[in-house]
């Protein structure tokens, strides 16, 4: 009889298991925007229409001040921009603090701390953030494909192992440069493993 107890508890206990973790896979599995809009407002004033970067590969870090992951990866990002400096790539960073919590001023001194190569914009309503996690999951990059049209997948987290992060993001550039448009849309291929959670 105990033995039978085991195996059903067992029998459950995995079953349970499975549950969960297909539960937060299809929670962490989303389709992309069909059409999402990608306006930011930079720091200099000029507003930024990402999808209107035709015929550049453009990466879009998400990001902000009080996330430890997001200052790793701009130091990660900002190596890897160097790499690609006679390529048709393009990187902004988007803070998604409301200017209520940090201001235009606290941004600038934030990117000229950290000496940060390429555009900081603010979607500080989290418009076009929100179109890409129902949750705030830090750092998130999306990249853009020379069509302008946003690429799978949308990858979320910094790893801990920063040269890893980088061949990550080194063949995703490489995939999306040699081809002549985007590949089209899909899902997060990444979890949130490595992101911020807020």
């Amino acid at each position: 009889m105990r033995i039978k107890k085991m195996k059903l508890f067992r029998t459950v206990f995995i079953s349970a298991l499975l549950l969960a973790m297909f539960i937060i896979a299809s929670a962490q599995v989303r389709s992309l925007p069909t059409d999402p809009s990608l306006k930011f407002q930079g720091l200099d004033g000029k507003v930024y229409d990402l999808t209107e970067q035709r015929g550049n590969v453009v990466l879009v870090s998400f990001g902000a001040t009080w996330c430890a992951p997001c200052t790793t990866e701009l130091r990660a990002l900002g190596q890897i921009l160097t790499e690609y400096r006679d390529q048709p790539v393009k990187f902004f960073w988007v803070s998604i603090e409301p200017r209520a919590d940090v201001s235009n001023g606290q941004l600038k001194q934030y990117a000229k701390e950290r000496q940060l190569p390429f555009p900081v914009l603010r979607d500080d309503a989290q418009m076009v953030f929100s179109q890409f996690s129902p949750r705030v999951r830090l750092p998130l990059i999306v990249m853009i494909g020379k069509d302008g049209k946003v690429a799978a997948p949308v990858k979320f987290g910094m790893q801990s192992q920063v040269d890893v992060y980088k061949a990550d993001i080194r063949a995703r550039l490489n995939k999306l440069l040699a081809l002549p448009s985007s590949v089209g849309r899909g899902t997060e291929g990444e979890g949130p493993k490595g992101a911020l959670n807020r």
